[in-house]
């Protein structure tokens, strides 16, 4: 009889300590607004040599891209597809992006394939994967080649300090507006 006393003496404080760790736990996971309170921009690449991938955004319609609105991300080099993600400060919404696949002179880089381009917003999202990312992104003749049904880019010329450069389409500035409205 004492130990049920016992028992249900301390079950009111098992109580209250087992709801206080709930509580807790849930203050701490973020809910799916937190998390996409941000522009996230998602690539899909298959980059067999370690290189560097660099997106760059506008905020005013223009394609006047510069270093002080962009973000850098490093590659270890995978035969296989590997996401390099870029998550935009908090309250940047960008009207515009262009992609720098490669860094610099990198002679063991002979190409990088581009599978897929995903952009995330609360709770919307944009895809475009295949030959369907040309739509949204062209590329900069003077420096690389491109597949667009592979999505294979090619330097020119193996030597040369320009990787390729993508920039952007009419139709990218209207998905990025279908984002945040």
């Amino acid at each position: 009889m004492k130990s049920k006393n016992l028992v249900l003496f301390f079950l009111p404080f098992i109580v209250l300590i087992s709801c206080k760790k709930d509580v807790e736990t849930k203050e701490n996971v973020e809910t799916p607004e937190i998390q996409n309170k941000h522009f996230v921009v998602t690539l899909d690449l298959i980059v067999k040599k370690n290189d560097n991938i660099h997106l760059y955004y506008t905020q005013d319609r223009s394609i006047n891209f510069n270093e002080e609105q962009s973000l850098w991300a490093e590659v270890k080099g995978n035969n296989e597809v590997q996401q390099v993600v870029f998550k935009l400060p908090e309250d940047v919404i960008p009207t515009d992006f262009r992609l720098d696949l490669g860094y610099g002179k990198n002679v063991e880089q002979t190409e990088i394939i581009f599978k897929k381009f995903m952009i995330n917003y609360y709770d919307r999202n944009f895809v475009a994967s295949g030959a369907e990312i040309f739509n949204y992104f062209y590329n900069n003749k003077d420096n690389a080649t491109v597949d667009k049904l592979t999505g294979t880019l090619k330097r020119l010329k193996v030597d040369q300090e320009t990787a390729p450069s993508l920039y952007p389409q009419t139709s990218l500035e209207e998905e990025l507006i279908k984002l945040t409205r």
